[in-house]
Parts: C-alpha cells; structure tokens; sequence
C-alpha cells in the first residue's frame, strides 16, 4: 500500500539526470577510444621491438645463415653488407620472394622461419592481423687497427599488418615507439625487398 506523501522523480529532474550522463558519455567516450588506441600502438611498438631483438639474437648465436656466393652461409662468416630477414605471420598474407631463386625462398619458408624466430607467433595488436615485413641487419668492418678489427652490426625493422597499420619505412630499435605507429598507412608494404640477400633461421 502505498504511503501519503511519498514522492518520486519528476520529469524535469529525470531530464537532467539523463542530460548529464549523456554530457559524461560524451567526454568519456572518446578518452576511452584514445587510451585504447595509444594501448595498441604500443603494443605494436613493443612486438616490432621483439622481432628486431630476435633477429640480433639468433644473428649473435649463428642461427641465422644467409644466402651469399650461391650457398647458405652462418651469420658470423657473412662478408659485410646489408642481409634481410623477412618476417611473415601467414601464407594468405605473405607475397611470394621468388621461389624459383634458391636464395630467395618461398612464402611458406618465410613464415615457418618467422615461426622460429617467435615461437609465441608475435601478432598485431590491431585486430590480431597477420604481420609482415623484414629486419635488415647491416654489417660492416673496420680495419684501422690491422690486429684488432672491429665489426659494428646496425638493425633496423619495418614492419606493417594486413589492416594498414604499422610503420612508414624502416625503423632503429630507438625509434620503435606509440608516434611513429600509423593506423592508415595508404599501403601495406611487402615483404619482400628486392636486391637484398636473404636470410632466415638455421
């Protein structure tokens, strides 16, 4: 039984209340949005950043050999150059680097090499996309001291996903960061780089 005197909301009130959620919605929606977006940037920051560490890595304990003089070469007895190891999450979204040269292999090589590299099979954080793209390793020696050369190796990565986001051109480890994530590059880049010597997991 209802109680005299008892009074609930009215319209006006219900009006303001309604008002001022949809003002806070309207500041929180998109704070969330850019919180989340700068999240998968740095995500993607991150995985780019693990892909090059791998690279150095296996590069460091030779289990990398790349394609020199018409046949497989560990790392640590390349001449100095530029080598390439394309990175390729999946066949579907992987072009292929011209099978017929044996230096150059195959997409399915690519990603079982990529496969290797990251056992954990590094994604986009955008979406979870496939990946694609290489790290570029260049080595080179300096003989100014006959009795003590000094190899100096520079690593640099590019890397994009099948939604068009990723980097515009190849980047060093110092410049894997949230600002230079595009989420609409114009063209996902391949990763195939031709002239290139290849490389891929022993």
């Amino acid at each position: 039984m209802k109680k005299l005197g008892q009074k609930g909301f009215t319209l006006i009130e219900l009006l303001a209340v309604i008002t001022i959620m949809g003002i806070l919605l309207l500041v929180a929606i998109p704070a969330v949005s850019r919180t989340i977006e700068n999240s998968r940037r740095d995500t993607f920051a991150t995985v780019a950043s693990e892909y090059l560490n791998a690279v150095r890595n296996a590069v460091l304990a030779d289990n990398v050999e790349c394609y020199t003089a018409s046949r497989w070469t560990i790392a640590s007895a390349i001449p100095d150059g530029t080598y390439y190891f394309p990175i390729c999450t999946s066949a579907s979204s992987c072009l292929d680097s011209k099978a017929s040269d044996p230096g150059k292999f195959d997409k399915t090589a690519i990603v079982s090499s990529t496969k290797e590299l990251m056992e954990s099979g590094g994604r986009s954080s955008f979406g979870n996309a496939e990946l694609e793209g290489y790290v570029t390793w260049t080595k080179t020696t300096s003989n100014t001291d006959p009795n003590n050369p000094k190899t100096t190796t520079t690593y640099k990565i590019l890397l994009n996903d099948t939604g068009k986001h990723g980097f515009n051109g190849e980047k060093e480890a110092s410049d894997l960061k949230r600002a230079n994530v595009l989420t609409n590059l114009g063209s996902v880049q391949s990763n195939v780089k031709t002239g290139s010597t290849y490389c891929k997991v022993r």
